[in-house]
């Protein structure tokens, strides 16, 4: 439990010690974390994953006895807005172009008689797709790109497809823009509000390049361990998110903490032991907190669901690659930013020179605790 206590401040001591030499042990750390994530590659999670209790028991039994059931697509035609009835002779037509063009493609298991709604206004083909429900997403493109060509050549009618594969299709795709909004939205939002505290650009940038190395790490390592725990597809928005927390909140709790200690000594201690001080109290509260969120993150595998073991690894990895970071590279940054400040006289709170009351008033917007 020493040891442990202990840990914060031997790796602060150590890179206040051999500042570069900690950048560019953690930039290599991040490059074979990329690196070796990439060459093994992801294991994405499949069918059989994400059978669960008695129904994935169930569905094992299904598929065994050749029971399963198939992913189904439903090609429906219907009368444009505004055209009035459906013209059921240019539906029908529609309709065996879609049939036609369905049987053709090797993803297509069988090809049902066209369906006519009681009243009219709507014929529907039911088109089953080969292998099992959950991988028909991974093959349904042939089949949404012969209907959009059905449609094209039917102006005059309403011809839409959906089913259980195009509709996760279709999910995947609005996870994917989401995603790609948080990053576009995120990164910005976060760098303007570390602008607003520090006024300062590369005092901001220190914690998002910290959060944002913290990320691409993580990304590495969750390859790996999804040969353990396969991935549902949400690992890398819970890293991308908690990455971000956890990278710029931790540093900038370690910052602040650094800053306190500095205008506490008032020159007095050197930049080493400010930064080991800093270490003992928040570095500490970083890694134990860290630790808390791995341990509370880990409770999610007692539910035995792919997903939510997803969600898991990427919480556990992003946050245990995050907080030795804060550690390791802000202690080398700190005591960098520590040399270049004047001795302290006479100004308790940033530890510069007031004379004239310019060496105070100077810094004050860039040094200012968050």
């Amino acid at each position: 439990m020493n040891g442990m206590k202990n840990l914060p401040v031997r790796m602060a001591r150590w890179s206040a010690g051999h500042p570069w030499r900690a950048i560019f042990s953690w930039l290599l750390f991040v490059v074979l974390c990329l690196g070796v994530g990439i060459t093994v590659g992801g294991n994405p999670a499949t069918t059989e994953d994400f059978r669960i209790g008695e129904a994935g028991r169930a569905e094992a039994l299904a598929a065994e006895g050749g029971l399963q059931q198939r992913p189904v697509e439903r090609v429906l035609i219907t009368a444009r807005p505004g055209s009035g009835r459906l013209d059921l002779t240019a539906a029908d037509a529609a309709a065996k172009d879609v049939a036609d063009r369905m049987r053709g493609l090797d993803e297509v298991r069988s090809v049902a008689d066209p369906v006519h709604a009681a009243n009219g206004t709507a014929v529907r083909v039911d088109v089953t797709m080969n292998g099992p429900e959950l991988d028909g997403k991974k093959h349904v493109d042939p089949l949404l790109a012969q209907t959009a060509a059905v449609r094209k050549a039917n102006p005059h009618l309403r011809v839409e497809e959906t089913g259980s594969p195009s509709i996760s299709k279709g999910v995947d795709k609005l996870r994917g823009a989401d995603l790609s909004r948080t990053e576009v939205i995120a990164l910005p939002v976060t760098l303007i509000t570390l602008l607003l505290v520090f006024s300062s650009l590369v005092m901001a940038l220190v914690p998002l390049l910290l959060a944002l190395s913290s990320i691409a790490a993580a990304a590495g390592l969750s390859m790996l361990a999804s040969h353990a725990f396969p991935d549902a597809g949400v690992g890398t928005n819970v890293i991308l998110l908690i990455g971000l927390a956890v990278g710029v909140d931790c540093t900038l709790f370690y910052l602040k903490r650094e800053r306190e200690e500095r205008a506490r000594a008032g020159g007095r201690l050197s930049s080493r032991a400010v930064v080991e001080l800093a270490a003992a109290t928040s570095g500490r509260a970083v890694v134990l907190s860290g630790l808390a969120v791995a341990i509370s993150s880990a409770t999610l595998f007692l539910a035995d669901d792919v997903i939510f073991s997803s969600i898991a690894t990427g919480a556990i990895v992003v946050t245990l690659v995050a907080v030795p970071c804060d550690a390791v590279v802000t202690g080398r940054w700190s005591r960098r930013r520590h040399r270049s400040l004047p001795p302290h006289d006479g100004c308790p709170r940033l530890g510069r020179s007031c004379a004239h009351g310019r060496g105070c008033a100077a810094p004050r917007p860039a040094l200012r605790p968050p």
